[in-house]
């Protein structure tokens, strides 16, 4: 009697996606075609037989051919190993039609197993799991525990910081050699080896408002591998206008200077700008420059594309804030952004409406309402005796539509200002002391019968807080409360004059008359 044809899926007898046995493409979600055997082959699977599992974990973008494995850098991953719970052992058609329903999340794990941690080898990228050591000579982190048997495992890659997991996989062991036909109890694998690339943006805005000019930067680590595809992608928000000044260099690690890549084959692509298009910065690279990106990734593991460009304020934000975020789209139709999702990611310039009211010296202070008074803004610190010193000018707008201005004159007492840049948010970050931890108003001309106030008033934010919407009240002293000099203007100005005139003339007649003395 003929045996009953039987097919496995090879699904179920290699590996998930994410990962290939030796040999086999890397990003294929699945390791070749169905393989044929018979109902009594599978009881050809020896139960008593030692297995191994080889992890290879490379730095760099998946590859199609594990040929371009050696030009990858070796990585140390840590790896858990937990034993599938089955109902039938791998000797029996019954075992594999049962595995053949779970997924690496959904497979059952055996609590009796201890589970098995390997970390890959830093120089070589290799761990090995076997059941007994045999003498061979492990190029890695070589784990020998009696307990891995033949059986079907969940693998967990645990999170490495600066990098990616892998999706957890399930391996049989053994499983079907598809160039032998046969079962193979020593099972290699290569997770997925994909760096976890973050993407920053940086904005460079001090004394930003309506009209300026602000610089973003755009920096990742570039991976190494085939760059087949290489896209930075910006979605300009509504408030700004179209990117200029489009530069793109590398730099062997956040801080080293920039290198600038001359495009040969690249070319920044702006569009839109209107309320029907987009305003969007594209660069597509081209091959010829892609290779120079590879090139320049080779012995720099570090390597990162800087992107720089200048956008300007064209409009006011709605709630303060101008938030521009930006996407790099990898090869694998792999994309990182500066978006996960957290309000405060990104390169963000902060904004608010500014009051200054000119008030008097009394308690409490009252609105002067008469006259006007001219004022400058400026980033101030602290002096430490109570006081400020200004440290930089900037501009604001008296109208929401701009333009910005250098000095602002009070009407009725007050006058506002609109798109004062937040007193504690600067360059993407909280000013430093050279930058100006506050900001103060100068006064440069008082109302008529007050004094000029001779120092920075601190900006405030408006309490409870309303966005970053700030305020400043400058107290004034009455010209009549102010203590002066007796006879020091006007009509007593000339009394002093000419009793000044009078001693000197005496003075002058005395000296006339020594002198005449003396000849005589």
């Amino acid at each position: 009697m003929n045996p009953t044809p039987k097919r496995i899926s090879a699904a179920v007898l290699s590996l998930a996606l994410g990962f290939t046995i030796a040999g086999a493409p890397i990003l294929a979600p699945v390791v070749s075609a169905q393989t044929s055997i018979t109902g009594g082959a599978a009881s050809t699977v020896n139960l008593n037989s030692a297995v191994s599992l080889t992890i290879n974990k490379y730095d760099g973008l998946p590859v199609t051919n594990t040929d371009d494995l050696a030009n990858l850098a070796p990585l140390d991953a840590t790896f858990t190993i937990e034993k599938v719970l089955l109902n039938n052992k791998l000797n029996t058609l019954a075992g594999w039609q049962e595995l053949s329903g779970y997924t690496p999340t959904t497979a059952p794990t055996d609590p009796d197993f201890t589970p098995i941690s390997v970390t890959t080898d830093a120089e070589t990228g290799r761990g090995v799991v076997r059941t007994t050591d045999d003498g061979t000579t492990i190029a890695g982190t070589n784990v020998v525990d009696p307990t891995f048997v033949v059986g079907a495992y969940v693998v967990t890659e645990v999170a490495k910081e600066g990098y990616s997991v892998a999706p957890p996989f399930l391996v049989t062991l053994p499983f079907t050699d598809s160039d032998t036909n046969d079962w193979n109890y020593d099972q290699v694998v290569h997770p997925k080896n994909q760096a976890d690339v973050t993407v920053e943006k940086g904005v460079e805005d001090l004394g930003a408002t309506i009209g300026s000019t602000l610089n973003y930067t755009i920096s990742a680590p570039l991976p190494a591998g085939n760059l087949t595809s290489l896209e930075v992608l910006d979605n300009l928000p509504d408030e700004l206008g179209a990117a200029t000044n489009v530069v793109v260099s590398t730099r062997i690690n956040n801080g080293a200077p920039l290198v600038e890549l001359p495009l040969i084959d690249t070319t920044p692509v702006t569009t839109g700008g209107t309320d029907a298009v987009p305003n969007n910065l594209s660069i597509v690279f081209g091959d010829e420059d892609r290779a120079e990106l590879e090139s320049r990734r080779v012995g720099n593991q570090g390597l990162e594309i800087v992107v720089k460009f200048s956008a300007v304020i064209t409009s006011l934000p709605d709630n303060g804030t101008i938030v521009n975020h930006a996407v790099i789209n990898l090869p694998g139709g792999l994309t990182y952004t500066t978006d996960h999702g957290n309000p405060d990611d990104g390169a963000q310039t902060h904004l608010g409406d500014l009051i200054i009211r000119n008030v008097n010296n009394n308690t409490p202070a009252e609105l002067i309402e008469g006259g006007s008074a001219t004022y400058e803004l400026w980033r101030c610190q602290a002096d430490g005796t109570g006081g400020f010193h200004v440290i930089s000018q900037v501009s604001a707008a008296t109208d929401p539509a701009g333009p910005a201005v250098d000095t602002f004159t009070t009407a009725g007492g007050t006058i506002t200002l609109y798109g004062v840049q937040a007193i504690d948010w600067v360059n993407g970050a909280t000013p430093s002391a050279e930058i100006g931890q506050d900001l103060c108003v100068v006064e440069l001309e008082s109302p008529d019968g007050y004094e000029l106030n001779p120092e920075p008033t601190q900006v405030e934010y408006v309490l409870p807080r309303d966005g970053y919407n700030m305020e400043a009240d400058v107290i004034h002293l009455a010209s009549d409360d102010v203590i002066t000099l007796p006879a020091t203007g006007g009509n007593g100005t000339m009394i002093l004059i000419g009793a000044g005139v009078l001693v000197a003339a005496a003075g002058g007649a005395a000296a006339v008359r020594g002198n005449r003395a003396r000849k005589n």
